[in-house]
């Protein structure tokens, strides 16, 4: 699910930008998605400039979901376990990859003002985003995060690469899950208590 979600704002945020450009369906992708951290090697360098580069540098487990039933009614009478699913923060970098730089601040005020006017994201409110969606339900809701001068050296120094026109967001929440079936059984509808005296 990382990568249809990553997609879908790929989508809608290029989307955005052609009708703010005052351009069509056929305008130039302003957004993609790459690793920031290569810009230094010359073929992902020339692919990547510019453009508005999402880099995805981060996941969390929301922790608060992880408690939940690992089983689930299969028809009237049997029960299936599955392993419960995992429900993920993205931290999601957006980096204004342009040669001029006062084109990399419009472009890094079009991404802010994107987030500002919508915030959740679903398949009912993203029509096409997806072409062929993986599941019936998706949401993911975008947080704006502002790190500290001194975090935003530790995330720049740790992806070694020069800072850019930047601004990191959290996505909330991407949910995995393999539904793999683990075992199965029937549902126990009564249980039958024997007292001492009758075991004796």
């Amino acid at each position: 699910m990382m990568v249809e979600a990553m997609t879908l704002l790929i989508k809608q945020l290029n989307d955005y930008i052609a009708q703010s450009d005052g351009g069509g369906p056929g305008a130039p992708v302003q957004t993609v998605w790459g690793n920031v951290a290569q810009l230094d090697r010359p073929e992902v360098a020339t692919e990547l400039e510019n453009h508005i580069v999402l880099t995805l540098v981060n996941l969390e487990e929301e922790r608060a979901l992880k408690n939940g039933r690992s089983f689930a009614s299969v028809g009237s009478s049997d029960v299936a376990y599955r392993n419960r699913p995992i429900h993920l923060n993205l931290f999601l970098l957006f980096t204004a990859n342009y040669r001029n730089y006062g084109t990399a601040l419009r472009r890094l005020s079009q991404v802010l003002t994107f987030f500002q006017g919508k915030q959740q994201f679903t398949l009912a409110n993203s029509p096409g985003a997806l072409p062929q969606p993986p599941i019936a339900e998706f949401s993911l809701t975008m947080d704006l995060l502002s790190p500290k001068f001194e975090e935003v050296n530790h995330l720049w120094g740790f992806l070694g690469a020069k800072q850019g026109v930047s601004v990191l967001y959290r996505g909330r929440l991407v949910t995995i899950s393999d539904d793999r079936v683990l075992t199965g059984g029937g549902i126990i509808r009564e249980i039958d208590v024997l007292s001492r005296d009758a075991t004796a």
